[in-house]
């Protein structure tokens, strides 16, 4: 399989010698509502998407929070568990049939070795999604859920074509019969 052209930009150091660690990265395709990593698990793979969609989520109280979604192109695992060896405070999960290529800790930590120049792309890669996860984290505690629901469909529309409302009210932080009622009051249902 080819290196899409987002990875390669977003890490020219494997694109640079993707044939020597295209095969670190393996194919794998799973079916919707899949569990590629269970919460209380610790992270031993970083996923690619090439096809599909994925949530990484957390069970709060007896109730699901949807901290992000993950399409074709885009780069997840639970981070702090994969890089510290720690369980997992997240579940990464399928909502669509998806392909992802799968890189190992064990392959991960051969191609940081063999090409340490990787390592600041990889850095800021985990570091802007920490900032991404900062931003959701403050948006959902300055801005009402309605507020909430308009950012998300002017910046992220693919979210809301794509992704389940029951998975969208829990991104949100709120309920799906509230969502419906925004969607409602929106013209939207």
């Amino acid at each position: 399989m080819a290196l899409s052209a987002y990875l390669a930009q977003k890490f020219p150091e494997i694109a640079a010698h993707w044939d020597e660690l295209g095969p670190l990265f393996v194919t794998k395709t799973v079916p919707a509502e899949t569990t590629l990593l269970a919460e209380g698990d610790v992270a031993t793979a970083i996923f690619f998407v090439t096809q599909g969609a994925l949530r990484l989520w957390h069970n709060s109280e007896e109730r699901e929070v949807t901290l992000q979604f993950f399409f074709e192109n885009q780069i997840v695992s639970s981070f702090e568990s994969f890089y510290l060896d720690q369980p997992s405070a997240f579940s990464i999960e399928s909502f669509e049939d998806t392909q992802v290529l799968m890189l190992s800790k064990a392959d991960f930590n051969r191609l940081r070795q063999a090409y340490p120049s990787i390592e600041p792309a990889i850095t800021r890669f985990i570091c802007e999604r920490f900032i991404a996860y900062r931003n959701i984290f403050f948006t959902q505690l300055q801005d009402s859920p309605e507020d909430r629901y308009r950012q998300l469909a002017a910046d992220e529309p693919e979210i809301l074509e794509r992704v389940p409302l029951r998975l969208v009210a829990s991104y949100l932080g709120i309920t799906p019969v509230s969502l419906s009622r925004i969607r409602t009051r929106l013209g939207e249902n």
